[in-house]
């Protein structure tokens, strides 16, 4: 059934939370249980993305905000389009609700794997870690490869915060006394937006890295800010020149570091010379980069800190990727939907 191939391939490609394989088991459901107009695109063409939302907070009380045009690539030609929407839906009325089931039971084992490498990480002995093991769990699966782009995140932020953190760096923001007069003038919003007032014309703060949420596919944003100026965008990928330009150009910043896989280091780095947008781009770090780095972290005399605040920052952001109450929380959605796992078999079994 060419309808099944290309609903999983879409799960496989798909990232953690499998957004648009939820939208279309939900588009299955409505037709099933509330008698949607199924041979209709617009009766779900927009409404599937609030479905999707709504059972993601459901599973995982996390919100997501997607673009319209990476959404609407769902019902594209390639991909599943309406009529092949159409005989999913009739496939599953027929047969009990079977390609809802399997495609909410193919996200729970997914879920289940990512809290058992993180519950791995938890309880190996930090000097059995390995970045290229920890990285080819998503790599080398094409079930979880989709979500290879959070992983490269994860270990990147993490490895960038603790090294942040164990050098204890701080940063001051500051009024000049020339400027009094004006910040009493404007003393609230000073105080509001800069925490500052005129009892106390600075502040120190320690130096710290966020991530910008996790929810967003198809972004051209950033990923990471940092409280002492730069910008973080993560690519799990290897940049050519033009890639890094839309970057550079992409991203308000005043400036800007770039990690990927590998670079075009030096013709990049005459492009964007030639382009004007050298001041903006900080630097680009390397896979090789962080291999390097990691390697010092796990060395003998940074173990038991540098290397165990890496892996405590991997498990504590992998929380946030992938929830630790997916169990309850999907033997509760199963439930409340009259979801039998039994039914899958032959074709559609969930390995």
């Amino acid at each position: 059934m060419e309808s099944k191939q290309r609903l999983d391939k879409l799960i496989k490609k798909s990232r953690a939370d499998l957004y648009k394989p939820i939208a279309i088991a939900e588009i299955l459901y409505r037709y099933r249980v509330e008698k949607l107009d199924i041979y209709n695109k617009e009766s779900y063409r927009r409404n599937s993305y609030e479905w999707m939302r709504d059972v993601i907070w459901e599973l995982h009380r996390k919100t997501t905000q997607l673009n319209s045009r990476y959404w609407d690539q769902l019902f594209d030609e390639d991909v599943l389009p309406p009529h092949l929407i159409c005989e999913l839906a009739e496939f599953n009325v027929k047969n009990n609700g079977l390609v809802e089931v399997y495609i909410y039971a193919q996200i729970q084992e997914k879920y289940k794997a990512f809290v058992e490498l993180r519950e791995k990480l938890e309880t190996m002995p930090i000097e059995n870690f390995s970045l290229d093991t920890f990285l080819g769990f998503f790599e080398d699966n094409a079930k979880y490869k989709g979500s290879i782009d959070k992983a490269y995140e994860i270990m990147v932020y993490a490895l960038f915060n603790t090294i942040v953190r164990e050098l204890q760096a701080t940063v001051t923001l500051s009024i000049a006394e020339s400027k009094r007069t004006v910040l009493e003038e404007f003393e609230d919003f000073a105080r509001l937006v800069l925490g500052i007032d005129v009892q106390h014309l600075s502040i120190e703060k320690p130096a710290r890295l966020f991530r910008v949420g996790t929810a967003n596919a198809n972004d051209a944003g950033l990923d990471m800010w940092a409280n002492f100026g730069p910008a973080v965008q993560v690519k799990h990928l290897s940049l050519r020149t033009e890639q890094m330009v839309d970057i550079c150009n992409g991203v308000r910043a005043d400036q800007l570091v770039v990690v990927c896989k590998t670079a075009e280091a030096e013709t990049i780095q005459l492009m964007i010379e030639q382009l004007g947008l050298a001041e903006k781009l900080r630097g680009i770090i390397t896979k090789n980069d962080l291999d390097i780095w990691y390697a010092k972290c796990f060395q003998e005399q940074y173990r038991e800190t540098i290397g165990r605040g890496v892996i405590d920052s991997i498990t504590e952001e992998m929380k946030l990727e992938f929830p630790l109450s997916v169990s309850e929380s999907f033997e509760k959605f199963f439930t409340d939907r009259n979801y039998a796992t039994n039914i899958l078999v032959d074709d559609w079994t969930v390995e």
